[in-house]
Order: structure tokens, then sequence, then C-alpha cells
């Protein structure tokens, strides 16, 4: 389930896209894959931990 806050940054996006330039939709495109990257190693880190029983 999405919250208030996520909704309103895709509502946001919906109605910015269109007026963007490509340059500007590839900078947004590369700085969410950065973050979904950064999630997916904290993400597997914090696996990590749990599995030595650190976490």
């Amino acid at each position: 389930m999405m919250s208030e806050r996520e909704k309103k940054i895709l509502e946001t996006l919906t109605t910015a896209l269109p007026s963007m330039s490509e340059f500007d939709k590839g900078y947004l495109m590369g700085k969410g894959e950065a973050i979904m990257d950064m999630k997916r190693a904290e993400k597997k880190e914090e696996e990590k931990c749990i599995g030595r029983g650190e976490g």
C-alpha cells in the first residue's frame, strides 16, 4: 500500500514529466535507479546481519 506522501510524489511526477526535457527525464530515471540500488544493498546487508545474529 502506498503512503499519502508516495501518492503525492507520483501525482507531481505525472504532471511534470510531459513538460520535462529528455535530459531531465534521464536524470530523474538515473536518480531513481541509484536509490533502488542503495535500497537493495541495504536490504542485502540487513539480511546478512540477521543471518549472523546481529540484527
